[in-house]
Order: C-alpha cells, then structure tokens, then sequence
C-alpha cells in the first residue's frame, strides 16, 4: 500500500511541474508577442511622424503659387521656380532707407522674403543719372523695384524736369526689354515745403494712371508734423526702426499677398 500512494505522490508532481512549465512558457511567449506589436506600433507612429514631417518641409519648400498680388508677377515668379530656381528681383536703393542701427530697407525685405526670390541691391549713391540700365542688368533681374530717388536728387539740386526724366528713361528702357518694373516713392521731409512741392509733382506725375507707370507713393503713410522724427533721424536722415518698417511695408504690401 504504501508502494502505491508514493508512486502516486510521484505522479501527482510530474504532472504539477508539466503544468507549471506549460503555463509558464505561454506567459512568456505572449509578452514577447505583446512586445513585438508594441514595437511595431511605436515603429509606425514614429515612421508616420517622420513621414509628416517630411511632407510639411516638402510643401514649405515648393513654390508659392498665391504669393504676388500682380497676376503678371506671380507669372514670371511660376515660370522662373518650376525647375528648383530662383525669381531674381533687383531692389535700386538709396542711403536713405539705411538706419541708424546700419540695418537698411534691403536687409529687412531680404529676411522676410520668400525662399525661391534672390534679392540683389544696387546703391546709388549720387544723383539719379549716376544709375544705368546696365547697370540694372548685372543683377540679372526679372522684376525691379526702383526707388525714385527723390531726395538724393532733390538735395543735390537736380532739377524737377530732369529727375522726372531721368526716371522716366530708366523705366521705358528696361520695360522694353520685357523686365517690369515698379518705382517706389519716398518719405516725407520734415518741414521741408519746396521737397514737399517736389515730391508732390513726381508723385502727380508718376502716379496719374493715364501714365502708365508702376508706382507707388508711400508719402501719406508718414506724419506730417515732429512726430516723424520717431520715423527717421531729422538731422541725419537716418531712419529709425519703425522708419525701415515703414518703408519695406510700402514695398511689401505693393508685391505680396
């Protein structure tokens, strides 16, 4: 009788440890299955971030096809990035849009602009005869902005008649060879009235539509009493910050969108 209850008693616990094995190896095997689909899944929403990521550097990257307000200059702007290159606009500059800071008009359009634009300035310095349309050339431009250069004339004693020629020459020479372009008015002079009766008779004449030109007067934009001095220095005539900003809006809210 005993003989028997311990070959039992050896039965009962093979059977007790096959079990404990069998169930012991089925929690393993399901954690590692449940660790194989946890990774899958971090691999997936990883790869579909990753993926998302992509595609929003991709659409930042490509060409802006709502970006000038001008149908002709959104145009040339499609024409001129659909093969990854760039749009080319030459910005004719003055001293004037420089600040007291040594930050100028070109700087702030240049960290505003739009990736697919190159933008190339030409200073000049002197008298608006100082600049040629060759000289406009060398940049290679497909627009250009060309400051009217009222007050670099203006205070070295340049003739009405003849600044309104000389920028009536530039603009019809480059417009013939199929390069637009746009003339943007200055600022406003402190108590100043023959710049103001100046100024006026180039706006009045550029700006009358039956001309034709592209132009735009940013004049009204500045005040008329001291208060301008927070715009631009009235004994240098340096702009201030706010002038720059003053001065790249005219520009930018003619061009974009």
């Amino acid at each position: 009788m005993k003989n028997l209850l311990f070959w039992l008693y050896v039965v009962i616990a093979i059977v007790l440890i096959a079990l404990g094995y069998t169930y012991w190896e089925s929690k393993v095997t399901d954690s590692e299955a449940q660790d194989d689909v946890v990774a899958q899944s971090t691999g997936k929403d990883s790869s579909t971030a990753d993926s998302s990521k992509k595609d929003k550097k991709e659409d930042a990257s490509k060409p802006n096809k709502d970006l000038f307000k001008s149908k002709e200059f959104q145009k040339i702007y499609n024409t001129e990035t659909k093969d990854g290159k760039k749009m080319n606009i030459t910005l004719v500059s003055t001293p004037y849009q420089t600040s007291e800071e040594n930050t100028s008009v070109k700087d702030e359009l240049e960290s505003s602009i739009d990736d697919h634009i190159k933008l190339t300035d030409l200073e000049v310095a002197g008298v608006s005869t100082a600049v040629t349309s060759e000289d406009i050339y060398d940049g290679d431009p497909d627009l250009i902005v060309l400051d009217a250069l009222t007050l670099n004339d203006f205070f070295e004693s340049v003739p009405l008649d003849n600044h309104i020629n000389t920028l009536e020459n530039i603009y019809n020479d480059v417009e013939q060879n199929d390069i637009p372009v746009v003339i943007i008015g200055t600022r406003r002079e402190y108590d100043n009235p023959d710049f103001n009766d100046y100024q006026k008779a180039e706006e009045d004449y550029f700006g009358n539509k039956d001309n034709n030109f592209r132009y735009v007067s940013q004049s009204g934009d500045w005040p008329d009493d001291e208060t301008i001095s927070d715009d631009y220095n009235v004994d240098e005539g340096l702009l201030t910050t706010d002038g720059v900003d003053l001065w790249t809006t005219a520009i930018s809210d003619y061009l974009f969108k």
